[in-house]
């Protein structure tokens, strides 16, 4: 190998190791966001107040976990395959594995979903798959996510805003409006 050809060699090393930093840092910047969304939505401090009540959840568990089913439905978000069924099963899932309530599990994952696809661009058609995050703003200060334990009763929050809206997650744009207020408006 001459000089020329080692000197070319080391630059497409080095392309490729900054590379693959810069691919670690994008999947590492995707997986902080769950670390947000979760300070975010305030579930460590419902699973906190659930503990309070003899419900013992180990926190880091349910982090990992949730870590865990993001990453997975992440996934098919990418691969444009996501479905419903597959979101739904995967709060059912993190909620059985990590002992938290429906409404715990749901939060962080809808939440994260919602900002991810409409970052990606992603279509309409993924955008219809996805179900509105269960809050008390959505459910109208009629219930506390924490106490939404039963799938079925989610499901029929999740139908009555189809029903509204026609799409799930438009029934967030009244959190999505007051909290730009409050941030951005005198």
């Amino acid at each position: 190998m001459t000089k020329d050809e080692f000197t070319t060699w080391l630059h497409e090393q080095g392309k490729k190791k900054i590379k693959e930093k810069i691919d670690n840092m994008r999947e590492n910047v995707k997986n902080i966001l769950v670390a947000s969304f979760y300070k975010e939505t305030q579930v460590g401090r419902s699973i906190g107040s659930s503990n309070k009540q003899k419900k013992r959840v180990n926190p880091k568990e349910f982090k990992r976990e949730l870590l865990h089913s993001i990453t997975r439905l992440r996934k098919l978000v990418d691969d444009k395959t996501i479905q419903n069924l597959d979101i739904r099963n995967e709060i059912g899932s993190l909620s059985n594995k990590t002992g938290v309530s429906i409404g715990q599990s749901q939060k962080v994952i809808n939440v994260y979903l919602k900002f991810y696809c409409l970052f990606m661009d992603s279509s309409i058609e993924i955008i219809k798959e996805l179900d509105c995050p269960l809050d008390s703003t959505t459910m109208e200060k009629k219930q506390k996510m924490k106490n939404l334990t039963d799938i079925k009763e989610y499901k029929k929050w999740q139908d009555k805003f189809e029903i509204e809206f026609g799409i799930r997650l438009l029934r967030d744009w009244e959190y999505d409006s007051n909290r730009m207020k409050l941030s951005f408006e005198d």
